[in-house]
């Protein structure tokens, strides 16, 4: 992700002693429409961490003007169902296996635990991103979508707009396995008010809500969200080409899910919920 101009969605605070970050976040959900969505869903989990750790990190002075950020690895635990949405948080810094990873603690207006997360990433110090992210555009190019997409119903797979589905219907009763397009049109404000992300790719926003849609498809259109998740992310995922989501070999999809998400033929990111 580049670095952003509107007005964020948490702000940083304090830089404490031991470097901790502490922030505030906004209410406002005529700005964020996602604040109408439980705080528990993926897609919130992957909003609010972007937003918070790149505050944290703004407010450390991490970020060089034109920078590109990648995330490639996030895990997380949810509070108690029935909490409120994260008004406040502190953001810390950990070594785990030899890399550095932050770990965000969100709250609600009551002290209520929301959310507890931890990742790594990337930053593009000495590459011509742009230049890198135009050969990989034209890369796949060829497979970009060109005809109609069937897209399953939005009640299908629970999104939370009429336009706000990602996937294909799975082709027969035992298929486990099913494609699915990222678009301006289904992925992007304004046409898709509660997903949001860079405009070059997609994001892991996104990504979120493409494992949570393809759970609720395997369930028959019963929307669950996870207590805890995993998320890998090796490529870039481009929008506007399909991609291939399957369910991992020996899952059980019941007391939890692991899916596979790939495009051109790549293995692109790794995801396992809990419930």
């Amino acid at each position: 992700m580049a670095q952003v101009t509107m007005a964020p969605w948490a702000q940083a605070e304090e830089v404490l002693a031991d470097g901790a970050v502490s922030f505030t976040c906004s209410r406002d959900s005529d700005q964020w429409p996602w604040l109408t969505l439980d705080p528990h869903d993926p897609a919130v989990i992957q909003t609010i961490n972007f937003w918070a750790s790149y505050q944290a990190g703004q407010a450390r002075g991490n970020w060089e003007p034109g920078q590109w950020t990648a995330l490639t690895f996030l895990e997380w635990e949810t509070g108690k169902p029935g909490c409120g949405h994260a008004t406040h948080g502190v953001e810390d810094i950990f070594e785990r296996e030899g890399k550095q990873t932050y770990r965000l603690t969100f709250f609600d207006d009551a002290g209520a635990l929301v959310a507890r997360m931890s990742g790594t990433g990337v930053v593009f110090r000495n590459r011509d991103f742009e230049g890198w992210r135009a050969e990989e555009k034209e890369r796949l190019a060829g497979e970009r979508s060109t005809s109609p997409f069937g897209f399953a119903s939005a009640e299908s797979v629970g999104a939370a707009s009429e336009q706000g589905s990602l996937l294909a219907e799975f082709e027969g009763p035992d298929a486990r396995a099913t494609s699915g397009l990222i678009t301006p049109e289904n992925g992007l404000a304004p046409a898709n008010p509660y997903l949001s992300g860079s405009g070059d790719h997609v994001n892991a926003t996104h990504l979120a809500e493409v494992v949570r849609q393809f759970d609720t498809l395997l369930r028959g259109g019963d929307k669950r969200l996870p207590k805890r998740g995993e998320m890998r992310f090796s490529h870039y995922v481009e929008l506007g080409v399909p991609i291939t989501v399957s369910l991992r070999e020996g899952t059980d999809a019941v007391t939890s899910i692991e899916a596979e998400v790939r495009q051109g033929g790549r293995l692109c990111t790794t995801a396992r919920f809990d419930y």
